[in-house]
């Protein structure tokens, strides 16, 4: 199944761009992954144990399998003027075939960018998604999960709204 770009409404009268995010993507991943870990709120992270450049943080999302392009996972970013690459939501499924109906979310909104409804655009995206692909042998996504810090309070009201 193809991910075609979408605009989202924004609070305040402001869209975003919902697309898939590519390898080529990398330097501006690194720069939102840094901008929500020095933000230090809701993020299990430190600064140190993110990759020195954009081409080891692209090696490491390869090796996470963030970048299969077999419909095991799929990432996607959000563009918003002024902001650039203002958030990324990742779903990637389980391996094995006794859970490869289970996705796991992954979802990070840039602090200038929280509160604009911005992880809830790129949430509706992913699970849309989630909900329309099927495999080769017609295999999908039943159930998805996510990890949130008990102090995430925004991320919580987000996730259950």
């Amino acid at each position: 199944m193809r991910f075609e770009p979408r605009r989202a409404p924004l609070r305040g009268g402001r869209h975003c761009i919902i697309r898939k995010i590519t390898r080529e993507d990398a330097a501006d991943q690194l720069r939102l992954e840094r901008a929500i870990v020095r933000a230090r709120q809701g993020i299990v992270k430190h600064e140190d144990e993110l990759p020195a450049d954009a081409a080891a943080y692209a090696a490491q999302r390869d090796r996470a399998g963030l970048t299969a392009t077999d419909g095991s996972a799929l990432c996607v970013g959000a563009e918003v003027e002024g902001v650039g690459l203002a958030g990324e939501a990742t779903l990637l499924r389980l391996r094995p075939r006794m859970v490869r109906h289970v996705g796991i979310l992954g979802l990070g909104v840039h602090p200038e960018a929280q509160g604009l409804g911005v992880g809830r655009a790129l949430l509706e995206r992913l699970l849309e998604w989630a909900r329309a692909h099927r495999d080769a042998d017609g295999g999908r996504v039943r159930r998805v999960e996510l990890y949130v810090r008990a102090d995430n309070a925004r991320a919580i009201a987000l996730y259950r709204s």
